[in-house]
């Protein structure tokens, strides 16, 4: 039996998302890095504003990033022999948590808004 390919806790697809180089020094289930900015400055004329912070998305996810919706990916868990759907954080692929078979992620009567 093939063993599965993804972890709770780990960067999925290995190595994360968008072509960054993701790291995760404490191992799976820590933070992941690089992290989010704290604020971002803009500037009009010669006046500094702040207006939002990458921190203010409405999720906070273990991984360390904050985000408003979570990214679903499906996948097969091979010890279970069940479709499986992995919720994940949208900036790094952290794997938060997982829903089976993946077609509850879908099931908007019994998952009306899926938290991370």
């Amino acid at each position: 039996m093939p063993a599965n390919t993804w972890e709770i806790g780990a960067l999925y697809p290995p190595g994360g998302l968008n072509n960054i180089k993701w790291s995760q020094p404490s191992g799976v289930g820590g933070i992941v890095y690089p992290q989010q900015q704290v604020s971002a400055d803009y500037y009009i004329g010669n006046q500094a504003i702040t207006p939002f912070s990458e921190l203010t998305g409405i999720f906070s996810v273990q991984c360390g990033h904050f985000c408003n919706y979570p990214l679903i990916q499906q996948e097969w868990d091979f010890e279970n022999d069940i479709s499986v759907a992995l919720i994940c954080c949208p900036i790094c692929g952290f794997v938060q948590y997982t829903l089976s078979p993946f077609s509850a992620a879908l099931d908007t009567v019994a998952e009306p808004q899926l938290p991370i």
